[in-house]
């Protein structure tokens, strides 16, 4: 996250205060800590205006040192002092009105940088309300600290007039506004930020992409794809590209899309039959609760692949079907082969084997599990319901 520091300064504000409420010591001490701040020296201006806390006798002076301290505690990275600096000047009714804006959005940012959303929003909106112009920066610092709290809406709002008086609005701004729309289902608009981010841009291929995983999630299949040829004639409709959608779709919640779309590719021959897209696609299916379907496609992998961790994943799915038989085969088929974690492969076989009927199996797969320390309560609680000694649940 980018933070912008405006720096005060202190040629345009000391005439009008100089003189008759601010002491030449002070004077002179907040001249050579701006110096400081500018040349990026935070820590030795900070030296400098600490003892100034105690010479300050006016209001004014109390103000204008606490508006340094926080620009210089920000500057050195202590955003929680910043903030408390920040607010005693802010709180002090002789602070000029023109550094109120300014000091407004350092609180704002120092809030952001704490993980303080609320707060930071708050701030950022007072800067806004106090500055004499539209600043397109401070309503991208609002936007990001209501998006953290999944205030799309009002997020949204801060963006337009950010990207509406900005003559060159930077990337971040419309990733961010991305965002908001995916997060706050707001396809239209995103579609509408998109497709004006293109018409300067047409070159971009990763903005067609998305573009296209905004079509698709309305099932705008014909113009996804059309975004997709977009992206093509960039040079961007590779397997990486169709792998990113299917990505997209897990990440926003509904993976039974993301599997059904890569399926459908795989089988049209635009992505490879290979263990790498059916092992995303069987996990697609897992994530999607349609684990009949996530078997077919692992049984596969596992089949092809010949590793341990196939088959035990294979093991796992059939467990949570209820299918004893199957889970105890995988499950011994795995531990032939080899996994990382022997132990809770055997615990897994010899339920499955118990809840198959096979109680002697069970125990001898079960005391073998026991003596992996990892599984050994788990192990000793499942023999005990081999051996009859309790209920099995």
């Amino acid at each position: 996250m980018k933070h912008w520091l405006w720096l005060l300064c202190l040629a345009w504000l000391l005439p009008v205060h100089g003189g008759e409420t601010v002491s030449p010591s002070i004077h002179r001490g907040l001249q050579r800590a701006e110096k400081l701040q500018q040349a990026g020296d935070y820590q030795r201006s900070l030296k400098v205006l600490q003892p100034l806390v105690v010479k300050a006798r006016s209001d004014i002076e109390k103000a204008l040192v606490q508006t340094y301290l926080a620009y210089g505690w920000l500057g050195k990275g202590n955003a929680r002092k910043a903030a408390q600096a920040a607010r005693v000047a802010l709180e002090n009714p002789a602070l000029p009105k023109r550094l109120q804006p300014q000091l407004w959005l350092l609180l704002g940012q120092a809030e952001l940088q704490r993980g303080r959303y609320p707060s930071a929003a708050d701030a950022f909106r007072r800067a806004l309300a106090l500055s004499r112009e539209e600043d397109g920066r401070i309503h991208y610092l609002a936007a990001y600290a209501l998006y953290q709290q999944k205030r799309y809406a009002e997020a949204i709002t801060h963006l337009q007039r950010a990207i509406r008086h900005h003559s060159s609005p930077p990337e971040d701004w419309y990733r961010l506004f991305l965002a908001c729309c995916l997060e706050g289902k707001r396809y239209d608009l995103g579609e509408k930020i998109l497709k004006q981010w293109l018409l300067r841009h047409p070159q971009d291929s990763t903005r067609w992409r998305q573009l296209a995983a905004l079509y698709f999630e309305r099932d705008r299949f014909h113009e996804g794809l059309a975004a997709l040829v977009a992206a093509w004639h960039q040079g961007a409709l590779d397997r990486q590209t169709l792998l990113q959608i299917v990505r997209l779709y897990a990440h926003v919640g509904v993976p039974e899309k993301a599997a059904r779309l890569l399926r459908r590719w795989r089988l049209d021959h635009h992505l490879p039959d290979e263990l790498k897209v059916l092992t995303l696609e069987g996990d697609l299916w897992r994530m999607a609760r349609e684990r009949e379907r996530a078997v077919k496609v692992l049984r596969r992998v596992a089949e092809r692949g010949k590793e341990g961790r196939q088959w035990l994943v294979l093991a796992s799915l059939y467990m949570e079907l209820e299918r004893w038989e199957e889970a105890a085969a995988a499950a011994k088929k795995a531990l032939r082969l080899g996994v990382d974690r022997p132990g809770g492969a055997r615990l897994l076989s010899g339920i499955a084997a118990l809840r198959a009927g096979h109680r002697h199996s069970a125990v001898r797969l079960l005391e073998a599990a026991r003596r992996d320390k990892t599984v050994m309560a788990q192990a000793e609680y499942w023999l005990r319901c081999a051996r009859g000694e309790r209920r099995c649940p």
